[in-house]
Order: structure tokens, then sequence, then C-alpha cells
């Protein structure tokens, strides 16, 4: 099997196993994996965060966000341009700078919410995905938004800014072996689920 069909396989099976985690135990999930995530960004001293806002039976990341607010924490969240493929940031300082974006996501209403420079680079950079290995490994939804992303901090790595870790957030049943991976896919730094944090060593 060629690594588009095995991700295709893989994407099948792991939103499928995400689907099925019940309302409550995907609260119950989402906030241990939030407290573990706000361990790492105090460990890290960490002033300012992109974090994506939950979408159907994502990991929940809200009582991170509002912990994030509570706490001083700079928020940044994505904005897909659907044409482009890429992702603008922008910061968020209450639920009501959302509205339903690109692909029925939740995301920052340009009108509303402060759009950050495009050479911005967040001290962390929680990502979404449907599958995770222990590796550094990421499967996410095809799109390719986050790779771009993770190059376009590359380039401001290259003028002397410090790169973001990657850490992936989700629930124990998305973890894999081994996740097909291509040269240009985002490898992360690190993995947090309800089971605590891994650190890939990438």
């Amino acid at each position: 099997m060629n690594i588009s069909a095995s991700k295709t396989e893989l994407r099948a099976l792991k939103v499928s196993l995400r689907d099925s985690i019940s309302d409550s135990d995907r609260e119950e999930r989402s906030g241990q994996v939030c407290r573990l995530a706000t361990d790492l960004l105090i460990a890290n001293h960490a002033g300012s965060m992109l974090v994506y806002v939950p979408f159907r039976s994502e990991l929940d990341t809200r009582p991170l966000i509002t912990w994030a607010w509570e706490n001083g924490i700079e928020v940044m969240v994505p904005r897909s341009l659907r044409g482009s493929g890429m992702m603008e940031l922008y910061l968020l300082h209450s639920w009501n700078e959302l509205i339903q974006g690109a692909f029925g996501i939740p995301e920052p209403d340009p009108v509303r919410a402060e759009k950050c420079r495009k050479d911005v680079v967040p001290d962390v950079i929680w990502v979404p995905g449907l599958a995770f290995d222990g590796q550094g490994g990421r499967l996410g939804y095809g799109g390719g938004y986050y790779d771009r992303l993770r190059d376009r901090m590359l380039s401001a790595a290259a003028g002397g800014k410090k790169m973001p870790l990657w850490i992936g957030l989700g629930y124990e049943v998305q973890v894999t072996d081994q996740v097909p991976m291509e040269c240009h896919d985002l490898r992360l730094d690190g993995l947090i689920t309800e089971n605590g944090y891994i650190k890939t060593g990438f």
C-alpha cells in the first residue's frame, strides 16, 4: 500500500475512534489534556500560544484557552485561507470574536479580531490531528495548512527568532505505532493525551 492510501485508511480509522468517544468522556479527557498543557506552558515560561478552536469531535481546547486568558498568556488562533492553503493568525480576546469559517471550523472574525503580523512566532503551537505517534509523526486532515505554517516559522527563525514548540493534542485512541510520513510533513516536538506528555525528540 502506498503512503497516500495508508494515510486515507488511517484517517478513516482514527476519525471513527475519535467520534466514538462519548460527550462526557470527551469532556473529562479534554480537561486532563488541558491541565497537562498548562503545566507545559508554565514549565517553558511561555508568554504566547497558537491554538485551534475545537471542531466536531476534536479534543476540546476551550479550557486551555480560558486558562491562558486568566493567566496573561497571549492567545492566537488560525484562520484558514482556502484559496492559498495558508493560515493567518489572529489574537483572540473573547469567544465573541469567533465566527464559522472555512470548512465550518470556528475561526477569528477578521472584522472584530486583531490580525497578527506575518513574522509573529508564538512560544507554543498546539496542533490538532487525526493520528499521532511517539516519534513526532502526525496525520492531519490533508490540507497541508500546518506544514506551510511550519515553513513560515522556519523563515522567521532564519531571521533570528526562536522556533516555537510544536505540540500535538489528542486522545490516546488517536495514537498509533507509526504514522505514514512524507518528507514535507510536519514533525512534532511532543504530544499530550489524557495519559500524559510524550517528548518526541524531534
